[in-house]
């Protein structure tokens, strides 16, 4: 089986809303209800409101919705005192300090929702 990723942005632009909806209601995670929820109830107005993106995991012959993942970026907090100052010294490139509590603020992709579709084989 060959797959596909799709943004989910995307294809609210080139497919439209109501049949993104009709794609998405065939999605179904019996072993998990709040991913399928998620997906049927959330994925769309998380994206459009930038809170997370969501890509659609497709099978590239039938074009059969079998999974997707939710991907959506978090501050992690590194406290100065729990890491050498050489790590130190690299996370600062890439991040905020906060020098009253010695920690570093920086952003971390977290895979925020992972789903299988069970509707299909």
């Amino acid at each position: 089986m060959k797959l596909k990723v799709f943004n989910i942005l995307d294809l609210i632009n080139e497919i439209g809303e109501n049949d993104l909806y009709s794609i998405l209601s065939d999605f179904s995670c019996p072993q998990n209800p709040d991913v399928e929820h998620f997906l049927k109830h959330n994925a769309i107005d998380f994206a459009q409101q930038g809170k997370s993106v969501s890509h659609l995991v497709m099978n590239a012959e039938s074009g059969d919705l079998v999974g997707y993942f939710t991907l959506a970026i978090k501050p992690i907090t590194i406290f100065g005192n729990q890491i050498s100052k050489t790590m130190a010294s690299r996370i600062r490139r890439i991040s905020v300090l906060d020098s009253a509590s010695n920690s570093f603020t920086l952003a971390a992709y977290l895979i925020a929702q992972l789903g299988k579709n069970y509707s299909i084989d």
